[in-house]
């Protein structure tokens, strides 16, 4: 047994061999650099918080492998939003014929000055969104004024109608041709300086194929325009005038202007005829022969002039040939909005109505037709001359206006029951303004 003494290091009954001793500097060093790089943080490495055993890669991505994926939604299409119906309200005046008595009224130093015989009704003229008039003849200032057997009126009648709202003259009249082919054109050019719509007379042969389509709040409205008769004007006039610059209906197509007018994309079609007999409130065989024709090939609206009298409403019934009832509203004739036939003829109607689309896109009816009795009030100036003012009646019913005769308000009264009993309530309702 050797005597020589063991190695490492005491403590107190514990040795504490050299490996034992190496392990424990080991130790140390690795404890010291743990506290470095925790307090120090070398090699400016980002801070990570570590929570339990850092994952091994390869198991991450089994995992998540293994994990399912959520469905894609089915994208739900945005609807399509439908659009509200269109509408739109047209009225058409009674007629205007300038007389003789009414051009002497209207004479205000070198010119002619209408706006007064309007100022009482030039809020209820253009109360709509398309207003329509007749006058009686022609307004192209070529020729000498005249308002009896000839009508020739001063075109500064266009601007007056214009500045109540009017939108368009109709110019197919028995008195179109009154002062020639060259008046016509006159007139026709001056609509269209004042930015006045007519219909009825063309200025050359393509404006006379030319369907007249106007848009209305979104809905594309043709206009016709026909005369019965030109008081035998036909027979003297310009080859041009007849071939192309008025409409009479005897030598036009009317079918074929229907047609037209559909092919170019009319959701509806107006029609303005001067027909029948002066004074006479029924219709003539003519007059019910021609509209029922117009009905019959797509006419949705007829407004009648030329007898100077109104004659009541009507609708008449036609079926297509997959058996759709077609209804056309029919006005024969809506009297006298201005004139100087006194006493019985006084008085006329505006007429209106409304082109409605249904709840079927591009699908139209006519609705709503009323009609607002008017009355040609005439006072004797100091002069000798006369004042014109038109009224809508039903305005001054219960206070007349300042300076009105008694016996003139008993007759605007009676004008407005006598219209009544005419129109009746079947087809049309009466209104105020």
């Amino acid at each position: 047994m050797s005597n020589k003494p063991a190695k490492g290091l005491r403590i107190g009954n514990y040795r504490i061999t050299p490996l034992g001793l190496g392990t424990l500097g080991a130790l140390a060093l690795i404890l010291v650099a743990v506290i470095v790089i925790t307090v120090l943080h070398p090699f400016d490495q980002p801070d990570v918080t570590v929570s339990g055993v850092i994952p091994d890669a390869t198991a991450a991505s089994n995992e998540a492998a293994d994990v399912t994926e959520a469905p894609t939604p089915t994208p739900v299409p945005t609807p399509t939003p439908v659009p509200e119906p269109r509408s739109a309200t047209i009225r058409s005046l009674g007629e205007i014929a300038m007389q003789q008595n009414l051009l002497r009224a209207a004479v205000s130093e070198n010119t002619f000055d209408f706006t007064s015989m309007f100022s009482y009704i030039s809020d209820v003229m253009g109360d709509a969104d398309y207003t329509v008039a007749d006058v009686e003849g022609t307004l192209g200032g070529t020729t000498e004024y005249a308002g009896s057997d000839r009508m020739a009126t001063p075109p500064s009648l266009i601007s007056a109608l214009k500045a109540c709202g009017v939108d368009m003259l109709t110019l197919a009249n028995d008195h179109a041709l009154d002062g020639g082919w060259a008046e016509l054109q006159a007139t026709m050019a001056n609509c269209q300086a004042e930015g006045m719509d007519y219909v009825g007379a063309a200025a050359s042969a393509e404006e006379r194929a030319t369907p007249v389509i106007r848009e209305i709040n979104g809905i594309n409205v043709a206009f016709l325009g026909y005369t019965e008769t030109l008081n035998g004007n036909e027979a003297k006039a310009d080859p041009a005038a007849i071939e192309y610059g008025v409409n009479l209906i005897s030598k036009s197509n009317a079918k074929k202007d229907i047609e037209n007018a559909r092919a170019a994309g009319a959701d509806v079609i107006i029609c303005y005829c001067s027909w029948g007999e002066m004074l006479k409130q029924t219709p003539t065989e003519t007059e019910v022969k021609i509209a029922q024709k117009l009905a019959e090939w797509g006419v949705d609206v007829i407004i009648g002039y030329n007898p100077h009298v109104i004659q009541p409403a009507m609708w008449l019934e036609n079926k297509d040939s997959e058996g759709n009832v077609h209804r056309t509203l029919c006005l024969g004739c809506a009297g006298n909005f201005l004139s100087d036939q006194y006493g019985q003829y006084d008085n006329g109607v505006i007429f209106q109505f409304t082109i409605q689309e249904s709840e079927e896109y591009g699908k139209f009816s006519i609705t709503s037709p009323i009609y607002i009795p008017t009355y040609v009030w005439r006072a004797e100036t100091q002069d000798g001359k006369y004042d014109y003012h038109t009224l809508a009646v039903g305005q001054w019913l219960d206070a007349e206006p300042e300076g009105m005769a008694y016996a003139d308000a008993a007759r605007m009264r009676q004008v407005w029951a006598d219209i009544q009993t005419v129109m009746g309530s079947d087809v049309a309702t009466v209104a105020a303004d």
